[in-house]
């Protein structure tokens, strides 16, 4: 709270004014007995103070003000109170000539009072205008593009999938597009939970540092690009050899062109990525989690070297349910040759998951299901030795161990991979 005005005593410097026993000062003043207001307003021409009452010597500064507001009482207390009387003491009449110089006096202060009024009035406007325009100059100041953070899981290994979450720098400006690249194959990212995800892939022969490639585009049409390594872990793959019916190790000239339409339609399928984000969950397992032959294995089918088991097979009887592994449209839902009764789910943005050789299909093709639905039940459709799951993950189309999956979490509402 401000203190009281400083009185000439203060200031060694101001100029010498009337004392207090000027006539000619005391006439033109104002002067108050006590803290009745009647009484304070009352127009009083005597020159005498009562003694519990002592008048205020201001600084020179400040006199124009407090004169004016002198003034304007003077001039407004008649109107409001009517006729001013204390004890004996009389009030010359409204039309006196001393009454009538100081109402014109009073007007000039009044003139000048409101003058300063409305300056600062002005002022106070002007000072609004210049912030509002400060801050609409600041909205409109182009952003320096910051590095992003970067974080992903799990540790990359050959054959996995791992999760790249981008954070972005609150001072920094915001993209409307990323694309990314590592080991050379495709990064798609989306929006998901408010920050930009997308799920690598890291293919069988990946290890060493490897280079992860972001490319950001920004509203304006400019451009950013940001690099780092990530270590990739090498993997050891077994092998085994299996005995099935010949009609799988040597299929015929028919089932030959069958099983290249199917390769055809899948090929299709795996290379479209859905330019948003399906799931909604971190990915789960489809059934639990009691793995009799894991991803990558060396498969030496009748003698012959036929391929590497792109899937993770999970134990079940048949009959067991099968459930997504998270929120995704059904795009393949039928038999094939080799997978026997198989679903393919599109989760977005490239990433696919497979069920197959199921004893039954419990979706249909074109349907959305949310994670945890049943699609299917355990069987031994297909090329198979006895009823098991066999799980699979695709990451702009390359074929990636599914337990990756569960080791990642996505940025939801919270949680980084």
């Amino acid at each position: 709270m401000a203190g009281p005005l400083p009185t000439e005593s203060l200031d060694p410097t101001a100029e010498s004014y009337p004392s207090d026993d000027d006539p000619a000062r005391n006439a033109r003043r104002m002067p108050a007995r006590d803290t009745d207001w009647p009484r304070l307003l009352a127009c009083r021409t005597s020159s005498e103070h009562p003694p519990d009452v002592k008048p205020a010597r201001v600084l020179p500064a400040a006199r124009p003000f407090l004169t004016a507001g002198r003034l304007a009482f003077v001039s407004l207390a008649p109107l409001i109170f009517g006729a001013c009387a204390t004890g004996a003491s009389s009030v010359a009449p409204p039309s006196s000539p001393a009454v009538s110089e100081t109402v014109k006096t009073a007007g000039e202060g009044n003139v000048a009072a409101s003058g300063m009024r409305e300056a600062a009035l002005r002022d106070a406007e002007d000072l609004r205008a210049l912030a509002a325009e400060g801050r609409a100059a600041e909205a409109d100041r182009p952003r320096s593009i910051l590095p992003f953070g970067v974080t992903w899981g799990p540790a990359a290994e050959e054959g996995s999938a791992i999760g790249i979450r981008l954070l972005e720098r609150p001072s920094g400006r915001a993209p409307i597009a990323v694309r990314g690249e590592f080991a050379g194959l495709p990064v798609r990212f989306g929006r998901l939970g408010g920050d930009w995800y997308g799920l690598a892939a890291v293919p069988i022969g990946t290890e060493g540092e490897t280079e992860l490639r972001l490319d950001f585009e920004f509203q304006d049409g400019s451009t950013y690009v940001q690099s780092l390594a990530i270590a990739v872990a090498d993997r050891v793959f077994e092998s085994s050899r299996l005995t099935v019916a010949p009609k799988y190790s040597s299929p015929s000239a028919e089932a030959l062109e069958r099983i290249q339409r199917e390769r055809q339609l899948v090929r299709s399928v795996l290379d479209t990525a859905s330019a948003e984000w399906l799931i909604d969950t971190p990915f789960r397992p489809p059934r639990p989690l009691t793995v009799t032959s894991p991803y990558g294995v060396e498969r030496v089918f009748n003698g012959e070297l036929q391929s590497r088991h792109t899937g993770l097979d999970l134990k079940g009887a048949t009959g067991a349910p099968v459930r997504a592994a998270a929120r995704g449209r059904v795009m393949i839902a039928r038999e094939l040759y080799f997978s026997g009764n198989g679903v393919y789910l599109d989760h977005g943005r490239g990433v696919y998951t497979g069920y197959f050789h199921l004893s039954r299909i419990l979706v249909e093709e074109g349907e959305l299901v949310e994670a945890g639905q049943l699609v299917g039940e355990v069987g031994a459709t297909g090329r198979v030795t006895g009823p098991h799951l066999h799980w699979s993950l695709w990451v702009g189309g390359t074929s990636l161990d599914a337990s990756s999956l569960l080791e990642m979490s996505v940025p939801l509402d919270s949680g980084l991979p």
